[in-house]
C-alpha cells in the first residue's frame, strides 16, 4: 500500500476538490474520468476569468490541448506551496491519480468508532444496524478492523462478490478511494469491508488505517468496528482513536460487564465525544439503572428474542423495522449525527 495516504485533514470550507480550467472538451473528459476513479469531485471553468476556490487546480497548458499545469491550494497542501507540475492525463494517468489522492485526503466524512467494553457486548450487531440507519440519509460504509472477527458475511448475508480484507491487502500501488469503495459488497445501501475465511484486517502494518481513511473520503459516514485493544492505543488500529468524530461504547448490564465498561471509560481521552450503549436490556429503565453505576447517560439497545433465529433464516440486523432495537438504533444514530 502507498503510504502517501497516511494523513487526512477535515475540510472546513465548501471548496471543490479539483477545479479544471480548460477549453478542450477531450481534456476535460479525460480528467473527469480519472477523478471518478479516485473518488474526488470536480468543477470546470474557462482558462481565464474568475473561478471558485479549490484544493487542486488544473490549468490547460497554452499550446498543448492534452496537458495541464497542476497547483495545490497552499492552505491545504503547504508542502506544495508555490510549486506546479505539468501532467498529460493520457500518458501520465498514474501521476494525475496521485495528485487526486492527495487532494482527496483533505476531506472526509464522519468517522464513528464502535467498541465493545467486553466480549459479546454486541458491538458488531450495533455497528451494522447503525451503518444501515445512517445510510438512509446519505452514503455510509462499514469497516471491520477487528483482526479476529469472522467477518460480516453470515450476519449480513453478503454476496460472494466484492472485495474482502484479503483482497485489499494484496493490492499494491496507489490506494484509490473511489475504486476501493465501489469494489466492496453492498448491504442495505452500506458498503462493507470485512474479513472472511482467509482472514481479517492485516495487523503487521498500517493497511487498516490507510484503507479506513480512504473509505472515509468517499462515504458521508464511516462506521469502524474496532477491536477492544484499540482503546489501549497499541497497534496500528489504535491510531484511529485520534481520528474519530464519535465513539460508541457498548456493554451489557450485568455486574462484570459494567465493571469492564467502567475500566474502559477511564481510558477514553477527556475530549472524546462518546455515547454509552447498554445492550441486551429489556427496557429503557433497565439501561438507566445500569448507567447510574457508571456515571454517563446511556442509551439502551434492546435485542429481539427472535434475533438468532432471524439470522439463521436469512434475515439481517434491522430487518424488523418496528422492533424495539430499531427504535433504539434511531436514537443512537441521532446522537452520533448531532
Amino acid at each position: 500500500m502507498n503510504d502517501k495516504v497516511s494523513h487526512r485533514r477535515i475540510r472546513t470550507q465548501p471548496l471543490t476538490t479539483v477545479l479544471i480550467r480548460a477549453s478542450s472538451t477531450d481534456l476535460i473528459t479525460d480528467i473527469e474520468r480519472l477523478a471518478t476513479v479516485a473518488g474526488v469531485d470536480t468543477s470546470t471553468a474557462p482558462p481565464g476569468g474568475d473561478a471558485p476556490p479549490a484544493i487542486l487546480t488544473l490549468v490547460q497548458e497554452p499550446g498543448d490541448p492534452r496537458a495541464v499545469s497542476a497547483r495545490f491550494n497552499e492552505l491545504f497542501q503547504p508542502e506544495f506551496a508555490g510549486q506546479h507540475v505539468v501532467v498529460n492525463p493520457r500518458t501520465q494517468p498514474g501521476d494525475l491519480l496521485e495528485l487526486f489522492v492527495a487532494a482527496g485526503a483533505t476531506q472526509r466524512g464522519i468517522i464513528v468508532g464502535v467498541i465493545g467494553a467486553h466480549g459479546g457486548a454486541g458491538a458488531t450487531v450495533l455497528s451494522a444496524m447503525l451503518a444501515r440507519e445512517l445510510a438512509l440519509d446519505g452514503s455510509a460504509s462499514l469497516v471491520d478492523l477487528d483482526p479476529l472477527s469472522p467477518g460480516y458475511g453470515v450476519l449480513l448475508s453478503l454476496p460472494e462478490t466484492g472485495k474482502r480484507w484479503a483482497d485489499v491487502a494484496r493490492e499494491t500501488g496507489t490506494l484509490l478511494p473511489g475504486r476501493l469503495v465501489e469494489s466492496l459488497p453492498e448491504w442495505k445501501k452500506v458498503r462493507v469491508l470485512s474479513g472472511d475465511q482467509r482472514g481479517g484486517v492485516p495487523t503487521a502494518d498500517r493497511t487498516g488505517v490507510l484503507v479506513a481513511s480512504a473509505v472515509a473520503q468517499i462515504s458521508a459516514v464511516t462506521i469502524v468496528d474496532l477491536p477492544r485493544h484499540a482503546i489501549l492505543r497499541h497497534g496500528p488500529t489504535a491510531e484511529l482513536l485520534g481520528w474519530l468524530d464519535h465513539l460508541v461504547l457498548v456493554t451489557r448490564a450485568d455486574i462484570l460487564s459494567l465493571a469492564a465498561a467502567e475500566r474502559v471509560l477511564t481510558l477514553l481521552p477527556e475530549t472524546m465525544s462518546f455515547t454509552l450503549v447498554i445492550a441486551g436490556v429489556k427496557s429503557i429503565g433497565q439501561a438507566e439503572d445500569a448507567a447510574h453505576q457508571l456515571g454517563p447517560e446511556a442509551v439502551p439497545l434492546r435485542f429481539e428474542r427472535t434475533f438468532d433465529g432471524d439470522i439463521s433464516h436469512g434475515m439481517t440486523p434491522g430487518d424488523r423495522l418496528r422492533s424495539g432495537s430499531s427504535r433504539d438504533i434511531r436514537r443512537i444514530a441521532t446522537r452520533v449525527a448531532s
